[in-house]
């Protein structure tokens, strides 16, 4: 009997499967190798993938919030900072392009938008139930 084995991205909801891993243990193993981590995030451990990892590991310029930023309402309630903007940066790709509009959604539903895992939905909703004065970042 064949299966197949999946991990994804909690932050941008990238995959990697394998048929010939026999056990989450052993993919975990291989995609190691392919830069792909397990880090600590909010008192969980999730798993992020290559780029995501490279991305996090990237200072920040001091006294800039991002080199592309635009600024704006969903730039502004999500947070200046990388998983800020590269959720804002999906929402829009999938035409979410205000909070009012994003308020609509649960985490499941952020989920399955392209690239945004766990991770970016739970932040999503946190930041946009979060009183104003606690967003500035």
């Amino acid at each position: 009997m064949s299966h197949s084995i999946t991990i994804r991205c909690d932050i941008c909801g990238a995959t990697h499967s394998s048929s010939a891993a026999d056990s989450v243990g052993a993919l975990r193993e291989v995609i190691v190798q392919m830069s792909w981590s397990r880090a600590r995030w909010d008192g969980r451990v999730i798993d992020m993938c290559g780029g995501c990892g490279a991305r996090e590991m990237t200072p920040s310029a001091p006294g800039r919030h991002c080199g592309s930023c635009e600024g704006g309402e969903l730039f502004d309630a999500l947070g200046h900072d990388r998983i800020g903007h590269r959720l804002a940066n999906a929402l829009l790709r999938a035409g979410i392009d205000n909070l009012e509009l994003l308020s609509g959604f649960s985490a499941r539903q952020l989920r399955d938008l392209d690239g945004i895992g766990a991770v970016s939905a739970r932040h999503a909703l946190n930041r946009l139930h979060s009183a104003p004065n606690e967003r500035r970042s």
